[in-house]
């Protein structure tokens, strides 16, 4: 899950754009010029809360959060959501989708208010013809992607919700430089991410709290205050 960001300064609908493309790595090695022609060909639209970005069965081209927050999630067949990814500002999804000619097999819905860059298929594979080394760039992100999420896997894989959570935490603080941070997710969706039950996860942040390891504030803030002792929590 990504570390907090604030969101961008709004600007004018072009430049907007080409901000919006700017903020993805996968443009990093383009001259500002070929920025701003791929910016030419995306399309900025305001999501409200809960609003869908795509469903599956979509063919869903390149999105990228210029601001707020996106979450991607697949339905279980007991009616559940298995979290996927939370996503900010600056982060993209739908890249799978570019590389194969596969409808969309989970769910895009913004968590909050949010404006999303889209660039359709068609416009993608267009430049991905043009500029190989972005066509190279997006097949290491959507490696080192897997990479995490098999390392995660197995990192959790045999831990107690308690050392899952702890974990995590850790992860949350190393990603935003500081033992303080605000967590990007509601508890719904952090326990969807680590298996367990609201419930459970609030009992253990609790818990987590009595024993002065952390210390929770308003809007989902978080200030760790024993590093050590969070890392051997196992209660």
């Amino acid at each position: 899950m990504p570390k907090p960001r604030s969101s961008p300064p709004r600007t004018a609908e072009g430049d907007h754009r080409v901000y919006c493309v700017s903020l993805v790595p996968l443009f990093a090695a383009l001259s500002d010029d070929n920025r701003a022609r791929v910016a030419a060909v995306a399309r900025t639209r305001h999501y409200d809360r809960q609003e869908m970005i795509y469903i599956p069965g979509d063919h869903p081209g390149l999105h990228i959060v210029h601001s707020g927050q996106v979450k991607t999630f697949r339905a279980t067949e007991s009616g559940t959501e298995q979290l996927i990814r939370i996503l900010g500002a600056g982060d993209f999804l739908g890249e799978t989708a570019l590389l194969v000619t596969l409808e969309a097999s989970d769910y895009a819905v913004a968590i909050e208010p949010s404006e999303v860059c889209s660039i359709g298929q068609a416009e993608i594979h267009e430049l991905l013809r043009e500029y190989p080394d972005v066509a190279l760039e997006m097949l290491r992100l959507v490696a080192e992607r897997l990479h995490v999420a098999e390392e995660q896997l197995s990192s959790m894989s045999g831990l107690s919700v308690a050392e899952r959570l702890a974990q995590h935490l850790l992860e949350l603080a190393t990603a935003a430089g500081t033992t303080s941070f605000r967590l990007a997710s509601t508890k719904k969706d952090l326990a969807a991410y680590l298996g367990t039950t609201a419930e459970t996860l609030s009992r253990r942040l609790g818990t987590m709290q009595d024993h002065q390891l952390i210390r929770l504030g308003p809007g989902r803030a978080v200030d760790i205050l024993d590093t050590d002792g969070l890392r051997a929590f196992r209660a």
